[in-house]
């Protein structure tokens, strides 16, 4: 059955919206020529900085990226000379938008940062929705839907509060994209149709195609092949002369097939091939291929092996893995129809291992996203302080100024009173001081000992509730030979090596935001996904794991004086566990569970360097590392288990896309 190619019109509209039509991109020349003439006249005023970030904002339209920068540079430098706060924000813009294009993201959100203060303190309305509205690009091309999502809301927001239609109308285009893609139907439809009272004013076929082709494509997603079919026809004649028109054409195709309009759908799908090919827009070339590929494999086994063939061949050359991945499903299954079962089991193979390929990517991007959320957070907490540590100086400042008036006060009232009253604001506030910092002293110890969240139990209960965890992954490490090593050693050179080593690991737990249990003699013990649950503590343990064994190699080749070398065996297992606090005296955190005694055999089976774990956390980080099975272990008090040796993580590769923002 013929395949519906998931594309929404959420980046498809913002490039329109930053490059501009094509007569627009013809007359960048005289454009260009123009603004350096304003710029080469060498006055030091507004017009200056408007030209500069004139510039900018072509050579990156041209895709001229170093020149972009050097001229917002140069904007940014005169404004700030002349206190042209809209302009410094415009050039910051457009420097954020060079560095987007760059992949810089770090440095997109430190410019687009600075730009959206800026438009916050003249109250730039709308400057502050189209800021917002990029940041949520940002989001959305790091793979954080929901976080993009909250951008385009607010910008959809402050866009109805400035009443303007265009940005109104785009971030509806956007929100109701990015709905279609996290696969919430009836919320895409919901904001595509809201658009539909902005056209008439907007007069805008850009917004209109996005509108007619997003509504389309919901329908065609829910399965109202008819009504999609409607929307596409709507579009079609919009779109015509236009880049979207062979796409177009192609999603009629695949609706009329799917309502027994094979011979429309035929005649469709050969307009979008030959519109596609005259003008070399090759991706969607093999869309309309693999769509006639799918059409032709139960009435045309030769046509429809030619279609996919010659998709495939474009397809590897634009490295478009996904498509790819489609069409190896196709001619699997049409070779399997014809008969030909040699060639269906090697394209279901190519098909297999490119579906995998893709599956790894995007776990890679979900990664990603996460860690680009932390990082944004980061940042927002580090300007968060530095407002904060504004204000409190203002305050001081103000504070200073009372105490000042009101010892002058006091002097002329009292004097004696007054002496005595400094002395004793001096004592108290020495002996707070004293207080804080043995209440920050005991804080710290208590931390130390146990979880944050369980020390603030312990502190308001005066005891701590046992808790059940369904998912901890628990990893024990010990040293090989240490019984023997500590016969022989003098106890200070044991002591101060066995303490290198546990500091060394208790600096990666911190990295990785996983929980130190204990140490027993050699043995190290530590555990992931408590005291707050999270999904993703196999594979923060599993990178850990590979750090400590690091941390010994590292002695082997780099030596240290007073620091004896020790060969580390570790185990890791995931499971549930029982948490909670033990003792009255010297208490300490600890887990329960028949999930860490599995744990201490992982460790205990494992070999000198490597990393042993069991059939659990095998099965959740399998996709992700490559794991050397062991077959099933006799294993003491246990019987037999399967374990598996950690040899590395798997070798991905990325597909660069190129996302576009509004300018």
């Amino acid at each position: 059955m013929i395949g519906l190619k998931k594309k929404t019109y959420l980046s498809i509209l913002v490039v329109a919206m930053l490059l501009g039509t094509s007569v627009a991109l013809r007359s960048q020349n005289t454009q260009i020529d123009s603004l350096k003439a304003i710029v080469e006249t060498g006055r030091q005023d507004t017009a200056i900085v408007g030209a500069l970030n004139g510039l900018s904002l072509e050579s990156i339209q041209i895709n001229s990226l170093d020149q972009a920068s050097r001229y917002a540079d140069q904007a940014i430098l005169l404004a700030d000379k002349l206190a042209f706060k809209k302009g410094k924000a415009l050039a910051l813009k457009n420097k954020g938008l060079v560095e987007y294009y760059q992949n810089n993201y770090k440095e997109v959100l430190n410019n687009w940062t600075q730009s959206l203060e800026i438009y916050e303190s003249v109250n730039d309305t709308l400057g502050i929705a189209k800021l917002v509205n990029n940041l949520g690009a940002v989001y959305y091309s790091q793979g954080s839907h929901a976080k993009a999502l909250d951008y385009y809301l607010r910008s959809l927001s402050l866009s109805e509060k400035a009443k303007d239609t265009f940005n109104i109308a785009q971030a509806l285009v956007n929100i109701g994209g990015l709905y279609s893609q996290m696969e919430d139907y009836d919320k895409g439809l919901n904001r595509y149709q809201q658009i539909e009272k902005y056209l008439t004013s907007l007069d805008d076929p850009q917004i209109e195609s996005a509108y007619l082709m997003g509504i389309g494509e919901v329908y065609a997603l829910k399965g109202n092949h008819e009504e999609a079919i409607r929307y596409f026809q709507k579009a079609l004649p919009i779109n015509e002369n236009t880049q979207d028109y062979p796409h177009t054409l192609t999603m009629l195709g695949i609706e009329e097939y799917k309502i027994g309009n094979k011979e429309r759908a035929i005649a469709y799908l050969n307009r979008a091939y030959e519109y596609s090919s005259r003008f070399n827009i090759t991706l969607d070339q093999v869309q309309t291929l693999m769509a006639l590929g799918d059409l032709y494999q139960d009435s045309n086994i030769s046509l429809a092996l030619k279609s996919y063939k010659e998709a495939e061949t474009l397809a590897l050359d634009i490295e478009t893995n996904e498509e790819l991945r489609d069409i190896y499903k196709g001619m699997a299954t049409t070779y399997q129809k014809a008969g030909n079962f040699k060639n269906a089991f090697e394209y279901q193979n190519k098909y297999l291992r490119l579906k995998d390929s893709i599956f790894n990517i995007k776990t890679d991007d979900k990664i990603r996203g996460l860690q680009f959320d932390f990082e944004l957070e980061k940042k927002e907490d580090e300007l968060l302080s530095s407002n904060q540590k504004l204000v409190i100086s203002e305050l001081q400042a103000k504070r200073q100024q009372y105490v000042i008036f009101g010892v002058i006060l006091g002097l002329l009232l009292v004097l004696v009173l007054a002496v005595g009253s400094y002395k004793r604001y001096r004592y108290v506030k020495k002996t707070n001081k004293i207080i804080e910092e043995e209440k920050h002293r005991s804080e710290k110890l208590l931390l130390n000992i146990l979880p944050e969240e369980t020390a603030h139990e312990l502190k308001e209960n005066g005891k701590v509730a046992a808790k059940r965890f369904e998912s901890v992954t628990i990893l024990f490490s010990d040293f090989k030979g240490f019984t023997s090593h500590a016969q022989n050693l003098s106890p200070e050179i044991l002591v101060t090596s066995i303490d290198y080593y546990f500091s060394k690991f208790d600096q990666i737990m911190d990295k990785y935001e996983l929980e130190k249990i204990k140490t027993v003699g050699d043995a190290y013990m530590c555990a992931g996904g408590l005291p707050f649950p999270t999904s993703d503590h196999p594979f923060k343990m599993v990178e850990a794991a590979f750090e400590m064994a690091q941390v010994m190699e590292d002695m082997k080749t780099h030596p240290r004086e007073g620091i004896v070398p020790f060969d580390v065996r570790i185990g890791i297992n995931t499971g549930p566990v029982v948490a909670g606090v033990v003792g009255l005296n010297k208490f300490s955190y600890d887990i329960w569970g028949d999930s860490v005694n599995v744990a201490s055999r992982m460790e205990s089976m494992s070999e000198p360097g490597r990393i042993n774990i069991s059939e659990n956390t095998y099965q959740i980080i399998k996709e992700v590392y490559e794991c050397e099975s062991r077959g099933k272990v006799e294993v003491k008090n246990k019987g037999e288990m399967a374990m598996y040796f950690v040899n590395g993580r798997k070798i991905i590769r990325h597909q660069k896309v190129r996302t576009e923002v509004n300018t």
